[in-house]
């Protein structure tokens, strides 16, 4: 009798933290603006070119924030601003600054191809003194390189802009940046529309991206006895619930329903989160293969021989009532990280098919209806592929179409039809090493933990009526992001996110009349 075929389910993690710091009335980073017109826009763009394909994508809660801003208010980025600026009235540390980060995309994929581009950027590292038309046409090229490639082809306007190549004028960056929000315009709508034909699931990440096992309590790092605990413990289960709730009210205004499933924050889950999950109402999360792996070992079954029967990552788990999809950590990865670096994208999108085709041969004995897992980053990957990933995505999805042994679906779709086995323990982890090494355990991210106690304990000790409070309160969720501790551990060249972080440390403690604890070296 002929197998069903093997469900494929990707989900595309789409997040950016808050980058608006309570000083300004502008967003300080640009990324959510360039990456809404480049990444969010064209990843269900070609989705949408597929008529079989059906794929998931995840956004943090404050991610859809920040992109509903950009649509309803015409929210202002730093970037945006100086790029709108006449280059002959910009100030020195404008200069620099253009200079300094207006080159932040790939290199290879994106400024040495083009002339203008390379010439300003070899002027840069040799130092040598911008004239004000290098200023103007570095403004414009930077902002002009994130157009993905649909819009390059479909927009005679931005087709023209490119073909410019230099010498740009005022108006040729007015009409980049007025570009830009007609794109951003087109995201929700675009994705309410293949939601609507349920051709995507669209899932959420709690609010502002917490490592939620480490915020509900950092004793979960007795588990790991090699990272080195914060002096002080940090435990505050109801901010987890309200990161959950808050992330949910979102995506009800941006997409009209309710979510079914969530990426956790970097895939970070114990069993504790879980529960919460199930009382926040989500039917199903995800995380990585490695803490399937840990949830099986025992005292009698060792974690390497677990690892070793990888069949079992080929169907759904369920735990306290939350069904829980596990990824496959070898494929997700080498989309992330290796094919990028192939000349012939079409061949990597090619072997990749063939990974999925023996797969389904391993386990088409083993189970009845099996999944392929694909969990990973839906943004930052493509910048260092050519032709920002459409080749790949588009061979993949078109190979997907026509094969007999392999499918599309969603996780949720998978689940109405499907039943999930029973998992007695979940261990504690992320996608990263399968602890939280990452955002706990050294010296800077262990100081935060203990400053966002000290800042807990003032709140808690305030008057909860006093609107400075619930202001405070609101803030402190923000610090309690992830990527603020991922930047401690990871080099952050610019600074910018230590300044923000410890800028809205200050305005907590001025809402509460305190004095602020200052930066940690």
């Amino acid at each position: 009798m002929k197998k069903s075929p093997t469900n494929v389910i990707f989900l595309w993690h789409m997040h950016q933290p808050c980058y608006k710091s309570p000083d300004k009335d502008y967003y300080v980073l640009p990324w959510v603006r360039l990456h809404g017109i480049k990444d969010y826009y064209g990843m269900a763009r070609t989705v949408e070119k597929f008529n079989k394909v059906k794929v998931s994508f995840n956004f943090s809660g404050i991610l859809l924030e920040q992109l509903l801003d950009y649509v309803n208010n015409h929210a202002q980025d730093y970037f945006s601003i100086l790029t709108l600026k006449n280059p002959a009235y910009l100030k020195p540390d404008e200069k620099k600054f253009i200079i300094e980060r207006f080159f932040s995309i790939n290199h290879d994929r994106f400024i040495r191809p083009h002339r203008r581009y390379s010439q300003l950027y070899n002027k840069k590292m040799s130092h040598s003194r911008f004239n004000t038309q290098d200023y103007g046409d570095l403004q414009a090229l930077f902002n002009l390189a994130w157009f993905h490639p649909y819009t390059i082809k479909e927009d005679r306007e931005v087709r023209a802009l490119i073909a410019k190549e230099k010498n740009y004028t005022q108006a040729d960056r007015a009409l980049i940046i007025k570009k830009h929000y007609e794109l951003l315009s087109r995201i929700m709508p675009l994705y309410n529309k293949l939601l609507g034909a349920r051709r995507i699931e669209i899932t959420v990440t709690p609010y502002h991206h917490p490592i939620m096992p480490l915020i509900y309590d950092t004793d979960i790092l007795n588990e790991f006895p090699y990272l080195k605990k914060p002096l002080s413990r940090f435990s505050a289960p109801p901010d987890c619930f309200w990161h959950l709730e808050k992330a949910k009210d979102v995506f009800k205004r941006a997409f009209g329903e309710l979510p079914r499933g969530s990426w956790p924050s970097e895939g970070s889950v114990s069993e504790d989160v879980i529960a919460l999950y199930h009382r926040a109402g989500f039917k199903w999360v995800g995380t990585d293969e490695g803490i399937l792996f840990k949830s099986l070992t025992t005292e009698h079954v060792s974690y390497d021989m677990i690892r070793n029967q990888r069949h079992i990552i080929h169907r759904p788990y369920r735990f306290k009532d939350v069904n829980i999809f596990f990824r496959d950590r070898n494929l997700s990865d080498i989309i992330s990280f290796n094919y990028q670096g192939w000349e012939d994208s079409k061949f990597a999108a090619g072997d990749l098919m063939e990974h999925f085709k023996r797969t389904h041969a391993f386990v088409k004995n083993i189970y009845p209806q099996r999944i392929i897992t694909i969990i990973m980053d839906g943004e930052n990957a493509w910048e260092y592929y050519k032709n920002n990933g459409i080749d790949f995505l588009e061979t993949l999805y078109s190979s997907l179409e026509k094969s007999d042994v392999l499918t599309t679906t969603t996780p949720s779709e998978f689940l109405d039809k499907f039943e999930s086995k029973r998992l007695e323990r979940l261990a504690p982890g992320s996608w990263i090493n399968n602890d939280f090494g990452v955002w706990v355990g050294n010296k800077k991210n262990n100081a935060y933990w203990v400053l966002l106690r000290r800042i807990r304990d003032l709140i808690a000790k305030a008057n909860v009526a006093d609107p400075k409070t619930v202001e405070a309160r609101q803030y402190f969720y923000l610090i309690e992001g992830s990527d603020w501790f991922w930047w401690n551990t990871f080099e952050d060249f610019s600074g910018e996110f230590k300044r923000i972080f410890f800028l809205y440390v200050e305005k907590i403690c001025h809402l509460l009349g305190k004095n602020s604890p200052g930066q940690t070296k």
